[in-house]
């Protein structure tokens, strides 16, 4: 059944026009409803359109979220109150890579790793967060930054690769 749903999700549901367009509203409505069959999403979610939906079994949308458009998810557990701007990608796998002898290509499968996103974050554009970071409650990343470590909670982090730049507390 979850396949069915997630090629309704592709083929129509992520197509449909956004939320600030005249029916916007049932349009993110219909969005949602068909995502609440691939993966675990909360009450009050903004999805906008073009979402690609990852790995399903291990993608989980808090409550009152928004992800906007050409965002990527792939093995992420974002909390409540979390904010998702456009064409960030949350990468949840990673090659293997550890003999130099055989071509990284032939090393096995890759390494999953989850993401987790506290409650109250504040993600910029074109942000990309590496397999298994932990990115802490009210934190803000800036645009086009790669995070490659957890992050210290309240932190305003920017850059590649991502750094404290200071905290909001």
């Amino acid at each position: 059944m979850k396949k069915l749903f997630l090629m309704i999700y592709y083929a129509i549901a992520s197509k449909l026009p956004n939320i600030s367009f005249p029916m916007g509203k049932f349009f993110n409505r219909f969005r949602v409803f068909t995502l609440r069959r691939v993966i675990r999403i909360g009450n009050n979610c903004r999805v906008m359109r073009n979402v690609y939906i990852g790995s399903g079994k291990n993608i989980e949308i808090g409550n009152f979220c928004r992800i906007n458009e050409q965002t990527r998810l792939s093995n992420v557990k974002i909390g409540n109150h979390v904010m998702v701007a456009r064409e960030t990608i949350f990468l949840g796998m990673s090659h293997r890579h550890d003999s130099t002898d055989i071509p990284m290509e032939r090393q096995g499968t890759e390494v999953m790793q989850q993401s987790i996103i506290e409650d109250d974050v504040w993600i910029g554009a074109r942000v990309v967060v590496m397999p298994g970071v932990h990115i802490k409650k009210g934190c803000i990343i800036a645009s086009s930054a790669v995070v490659t470590k957890d992050t210290e909670e309240y932190g305003v982090y920017g850059g590649v690769p991502a750094k404290l730049i200071k905290k909001r507390k």
